[in-house]
């Protein structure tokens, strides 16, 4: 008896719990459903048309793409929707003077009232459905302010720097220039003629000639419009062999002959920069805008995960 009730009373609880809360069902034409409130596919398909208008329309794009693309959209919809509803229930309100005027501005840039019109009917809105649009949009406008938003000053800014200062620190790098002579695998002779046109490069170099002459001269990369000159570079912008090498030389010093895969090459070194920390007000603009972006993003995604932990959304 005690086992019939160990294994009937788990049962008959989740047939009550099942019939509390059927699951729903979508009507035709809408995609989702978020607390009751639909969301119509004509929405959806608007918002992957905003995303990717031209590959849209002509058809460039597979079904399994489409399909990606409308999973993030849809996405983007029910969070938007959640948002919607949260501010609502903290009694954000969007007043009839700013929707009025949004209308009129509208119209205004639209040059009359008809070609208003015919903006909305083509966007597939009517008065109604575009005035929703727009009230919602404040809506979020003002919710943004007051959940989402940040204003960072100075002393959060140093505070975060001083925490991180290893973040803010260029890397070493070297100012260098390359003779690159490229193997082409089209011919059979590619690479004796790309070593051959290399060794005649580096016997120029040992005849005293001006590195940027020769490589001007022999080189086959675009860097010989400008005598080979890379610029400062820093580690990962070079073939691995090479800029292990490269990074082991002194400055003023000019390697051997190296042979990759792609080619051959010789370089050579002129400056050398050690890391340098980065001073706070040379990166102060940019932290600011960064850390911003960042925290802003942190908060709407803890709002939202906190929303849909008691929301009842149905794709």
């Amino acid at each position: 008896m005690k086992l019939f009730l160990k294994i009937t009373i788990p049962i008959l609880v989740s047939l009550v719990c099942l019939n509390a809360s059927p699951v729903a069902t979508l009507e035709k034409n809408v995609v989702a459903m978020v607390n009751g409130v639909k969301i119509q596919k004509s929405e959806l398909d608007r918002g992957v048309k905003r995303l990717f208008p031209a590959r849209y329309f002509h058809k460039t794009v597979s079904d399994d793409k489409i399909k990606v693309f409308e999973k993030e959209v849809l996405d983007g919809l029910v969070d938007r929707e959640l948002l919607i509803q949260y501010a609502k229930s903290i009694d954000i309100k969007v007043s009839q003077d700013v929707i009025d005027k949004g209308i009129e501005h509208a119209k205004k840039n639209l040059k009359s009232t008809e070609n208003f019109n015919e903006a909305l009917r083509k966007a597939g809105y009517t008065l109604k459905t575009f005035k929703e649009l727009y009230y919602n949009e404040e809506l979020l406008k003002k919710l943004y302010e007051k959940k989402i938003n940040v204003n960072l000053s100075e002393d959060d800014l140093l505070k975060y720097y001083e925490k991180n200062k290893y973040k803010f620190k260029e890397p070493e790098k070297i100012e260098a220039r390359v003779i690159y002579v490229r193997i082409d695998p089209t011919i059979a002779k590619g690479k004796s003629n790309a070593k051959q046109r290399i060794q005649e490069a580096y016997q120029k170099l040992k005849d005293g000639e001006d590195f940027s002459d020769v490589a001007a001269k022999y080189s086959t990369a675009m860097s010989r419009i400008k005598g080979g000159d890379l610029g400062y570079i820093h580690r990962g912008m070079l073939e691995p062999g090479i800029e292990k090498k490269a990074f082991s030389m002194d400055a003023n010093t000019t390697s051997e002959i190296m042979e990759e895969t792609i080619g051959f090459y010789i370089v050579k070194v002129e400056k050398i920069l050690e890391p340098n920390q980065l001073p706070f007000e040379a990166i102060e603009k940019k932290l600011k805008k960064d850390l911003k972006k960042k925290t802003e993003k942190e908060r709407k995604s803890n709002l939202l995960k906190k929303l849909k932990s008691t929301a009842v959304i149905v794709k």
